[in-house]
């Protein structure tokens, strides 16, 4: 080895020995002993969107166009230089891996390799791609391992478009896939497998001390108080494995259940979030309790997780800990983490969406102390005689049928993945000896892995497997191995295993959900993107399938003896509602479930239940359907429930289709004693429902309760027949609740000059029809010459996009300013620097704003002097309530986000809002063949139609075949300037506001 090398990695470890004098950093909760370090910050790497550590110790990060090497010159544990290893990848990369002289990066459109032959820290030419996938997305290609058998691993999200190309060796665990996705590549980079599906977005994984994979995948956020959420979930990985998510090949927004029988179901559910990196390791160095465990990171709310998986069968259990937790001003918004080869510290770094980047060392103040543990395995037992990943061909057959029969549950798993990987290798003689003892057996996991290895065999062997399947538990799982080539045979043995006598309840679960399957799963197309996603079968089931069997299944369905809101309960009525069955039992079976006392989610999941039967609805029905809907928001309130996106929508379906199966519904909601709760508008709302009428209880309702919580659907129902009463009472609301939006249209109706101030305001919205409205209403009033009104409806000239909106504006302009001013944007701006030099200076820079003016005017502000509860008035005041909170948000969560953005950031993000603009709020901008243009987040795209979110209370449906043009826009809709006008102490209010939340 050259001198210079062995110099070079003797360096890098002395570098990163503790240090004493080392500074700790503020404003994170840190176990005992631990001490957290920053080893470089944003002026050596900005935005850190991934992080991998070489053998030799350099730390290696990545964003958008840089990968870069982080040198420690001096020793003193601090990086002082990065060394510009390669301009790229473009979109940065969101996966690294160093290997030999190599390192392999996601980015720019595939798995890539940079080679540095001559070791001087710089790449020595353009990357090679290796395999084409997806890159650049939030929900695309990410992570990249090399696994202990010799495979290149890379994890994707559920968007990077990975098909069944991408199991190009006939050895593929999967080969549809479905969702996010775990793919490998041969050592020979001669063929990639699918080692498991059905993962949102897991950014990260890793090896544990089994060789077994572990990962970290992402909740459904946007489905929160529905029936079908999960949470976050840190996942062992089973190859052949689905993990329960189906979007987008199969739905939208359904995800399938963890407890049924063919989905893997999470080592342990965590919280809300958004899962980035994952590192496991010995941790030696570190108390014992921390050894041989997994560390994984949360980005929204600036967490970091530990975990050490124990052996339970053939997986593993966990209780997940935080291990560091932000409490002060400084965000930490956690994108990766890797364990040093030399000291075994954890090095962590954070960035994302254009954020702070950083990199932290966290060590163990006295690891000489410690003692080494050994991995949590059952009864401390050696790694099983088949390691974890792809096995070599050559194992004999006895060694696998051995392994199949093991008293170890996790070598029989990897015995049946393995004989499905080469079944074209094996005989009926092995296979078959080898599945018997695992069909009925209490593993799930090993009755589905056998059910995946019967789907793969040939008739005979099938036949011969089930002559000698005699226990009801064993005939279900040849059912799933059926179900794919034989559905009706599959229905057939659900139909007999139900109808058996003292039926286990874990057998009958898996007997309604093979119903499910053998049915074709869900759901129906026409029905995809809806509240029926997950309880409709892709046939219509009232003139499809074979009725005496399906008859069966009803009787015995509705007879099975289920405790009420079980896992078993719940499936047997999903069943029933794929049915669609017309039986009046089944109707008040899932009546009987809406109690006062019932779970709102569960509430839900029986109401989409009635849907879907068919039998006549009557008036007692009726009524405790209608007395279920108006008490689901003081449910879900006891319960510190929120509603996000998908809450309203779905909702709304739902009450649609139970009135247009039950036409009585609309009246006896409205006539309900308790309806004109604010929540009430969104039934309000539904076809059918007297509009005048319910805009009358809402008020007489506000009118009596101080406390009245406005929202914008209560203000969109009076906006349907707007009164006097209801002008005067909503000018009363202007500024005070974050209803501004909804509530211009109303006054726009009949505008007074009064209200000329609040239509001016209202230019800044980022929804279309509050934006006509106000220039309706300005038109309408005439012209104005205040030039504070002027420079508001420049700023709306520049980010408004070709069309309709843009020429209003300039009309405007040219009857306010009496100017032949060109009608560009930029030739209105100049005039305008002109006119008005001291004005002008707001309209500097692309998005109107000059960030040196807000730094020096945030450097005078006392933020000890903000007060929390100020703040939420000023959140109102503002507007960023109507994009911000509430069930129809078009902007990020907030809570927790001052546990990943500094305030720096943070208010970066507010002055300049399209500086960056996180992929999940990027607005589309759509123009159709009538002209008009249209800017929101898509809601459903499809080749028909199309659904825009263009504000928080407006969607916009466009006929697929009007389109002319469609193109992202850069643009935010989070409109500049919400925060022109506040004060120093109300700018200070609000942050507090930001922080309390």
């Amino acid at each position: 080895m050259p001198t210079r090398i062995l110099v070079a990695i003797f360096h890098s470890f002395l570098v990163l020995s503790p240090l004493a004098d080392a500074d700790e950093v503020p404003g994170l909760r840190v176990p005992p002993g631990f001490v957290v370090t920053e080893y470089s910050g944003s002026d050596l790497a900005n935005d850190i969107q991934c992080m991998t550590i070489d053998p030799r110790g350099r730390v290696i990060v990545s964003g958008r166009g840089y990968t870069r090497i982080l040198v420690d010159d001096d020793g003193d544990g601090r990086a002082d230089r990065a060394l510009p290893f390669a301009d790229g990848p473009k979109d940065g990369a969101m996966g690294l891996f160093w290997e030999g002289d190599s390192l392999f990066v996601v980015g720019d459109g595939g798995l890539r390799r940079y080679v540095d032959a001559d070791d001087d820290g710089i790449a020595d030419g353009p990357s090679e791609l290796i395999l084409p996938i997806k890159t650049g997305g939030e929900h695309d290609a990410h992570a990249v391992r090399r696994g202990p058998d010799g495979w290149l691993y890379v994890m994707v999200g559920n968007f990077a478009n990975v098909d069944a190309s991408y199991a190009s060796l006939p050895t593929s665990p999967i080969a549809e896939p479905v969702a996010g996705c775990l793919v490998r590549i041969a050592p020979d980079g001669r063929g990639t497998e699918i080692v498991a599906d059905g993962f949102r977005n897991a950014y990260d994984f890793d090896f544990g001390p089994d060789g077994e994979i572990f990962t970290f995948d992402s909740d459904n956020e946007r489905c929160v108080s529905l029936p079908w959420y999960e949470p976050t979930r840190f996942y062992h990985v089973v190859p052949g494995g689905h993990h329960g998510w189906l979007g987008p090949q199969q739905t939208d927004l359904w995800r399938l259940p963890p407890e049924v029988e063919d989905v893997v179901p999470p080592v342990a559910p965590i919280d809300r979030g958004s899962p980035t990196g994952v590192v496991s390791g010995r941790h030696t160095h570190f108390p014992a309790h921390y050894q041989h465990g997994i560390f994984f990171l949360d980005w929204t709310f600036g967490r970091v997780y530990f975990a050490r998986p124990q052996r339970a069968g053939a997986s593993y259990t966990a209780t997940p800990e935080i291990f560091l937790e932000p409490t002060g001003t400084e965000g930490f918004a956690w994108t990766d983490a890797e364990v040093h080869p030399g000291t075994g510290d954890l090095y962590l770094s954070v960035g994302g969406r254009g954020t702070r980047g950083a990199v932290y060392r966290v060590r163990f103040a006295n690891p000489d102390s410690q003692h080494t543990s050994r991995p949590g395995s059952p009864a401390d037992r050696t790694i099983p005689e088949l390691p974890a990943g792809a096995l070599p061909a050559e194992i004999p057959p006895h060694q696998l049928i051995h392994a199949a029969r093991s008293d170890d549950a996790l070598q029989r798993l990897r015995s049946l993945i393995e004989l499905k990987r080469r079944h074209n290798n094996q005989t009926a003689d092995v296979i078959i000896p080898a599945l018997l003892p695992n069909l009925d057996h209490p593993e799930r996991l090993l009755r589905y892995a056998s059910a995946q290895l019967i789907a793969v065999l040939d008739d005979s062997s099938r036949s011969k497997l089930s002559e000698q399947a005699v226990t009801p538990q064993a005939r279900i799982t040849i059912g799933f191995g059926l179900a794919a080539d034989d559905p009706e045979g599959a229905l057939a043995l659900a139909a007999d295993v139900l109808e058996s006598a003292n039926l286990p309840s874990e057998t009958a679960l898996s007997a309604a959900r093979l119903v499910q399957v053998a049915l074709g799963g869900q759901p129906h197309p026409a029905l995809k993107a809806s509240v029926w996603e997950g309880y409709s079968a892709p046939r219509d089931m009232t003139t499809a399938g074979p009725r005496p069997l399906l008859d069966r299944i009803v009787s015995s369905l509705l007879a099975i003896d289920a405790p009420a809101f079980s896992p078993l309960d719940r499936e047997r009525m999903r069943s029933l509602a794929m049915l669609a069955c017309d039986d009046p039992e089944a109707l008040q079976l899932a009546a009987g479930r809406l109690t006062e006392t019932s779970d709102p989610l569960l509430d839900l999941h029986h109401l989409i239940v009635l849907g879907r039967l068919r039998a006549p609805i009557p008036d007692a029905v009726t009524e405790r359907i209608a007395t279920t809907l108006l008490d689901l928001d003081r449910k879900l309130d006891a319960r510190s429930a929120r509603r996000d996106r998908n809450w309203p929508l779905r909702v709304s379906e739902l009450v649609l289709g139970l009135s247009r199966r039950d036409p009585d519904l609309p009246n006896a909601l409205l006539h309900h004693p308790s309806f004109g709760r604010p929540d009430h508008a969104l039934f309000a709302l539904v076809e059918g429902v007297d509009l005048p009428a319910a805009g009358a209880r809402f008020l007489d309702r506000a009118a009596s309760d101080p406390e009245f919580a406005w929202n914008a659907e209560v203000v969109a129902v009076l906006a349907a027949h707007p009164t006097e009463p209801a002008r005067e009472t909503l000018r009363t609301l202007w500024g005070t609740r974050g209803l501004d939006d909804a509530i211009v249209p109303i006054l726009a109706s009949a505008p007074i000059p009064e209200d000329r101030p609040k239509f001016v305001a209202a230019l800044r919205s980022p929804q279309s029809s509050t934006l006509g409205a106000a220039l309706d209403a300005l038109h309408r009033l005439g012209p104005g010459d205040d030039p504070g009104e002027l420079l508001t409806i420049i700023r709306t000239l520049r980010r408004a996009p070709e069309g309709p909106i843009r020429t209003t504006i300039t009309d405007l302009l040219k009857r306010s300013t009496d100017q032949a001013i060109p009608a560009d944007p930029d030739a209105r701006t100049s005039w305008f620097i002109a006119a008005y030099p001291d004005r002008g200076k707001a309209l500097n820079g692309p998005d109107g704003v000059d960030p040196s003016a807000w730094s020096e005017r945030f450097a005078a502000i006392d933020w000890s002097a903000g007060d929390a509860e100020r703040g939420r008035s000023v959140f109102d005041r503002a507007q960023c309530s109507a994009c911000h909170s509430g069930n129809r948000a078009v902007g990020p969560e907030l809570s927790g986000i001052t546990g990943r953005f500094s305030r720096d950031d943070l208010l970066t993000a507010i002055i300049q809002p399209s500086r960056d603009v996180a992929d999940r709020y990027r607005s589309l901008v759509v123009a159709t063949d009538e002209g008009a243009i249209h800017q929101g987040i898509v809601i459903y795209d499809a080749v028909d139609s199309l659904i825009l979110q263009t504000g928080p209370t407006e969607t916009i449906l466009i006929d697929g075949d009007t389109i002319e043009e469609r193109r992202p826009s850069d643009t935010s809709l989070m409109p500049a300037g919400l925060i022109d006008e506040l004060s120093n102490q109300e700018i200070a209010d609000l942050d507090a506001y930001l922080r309390s939340l």
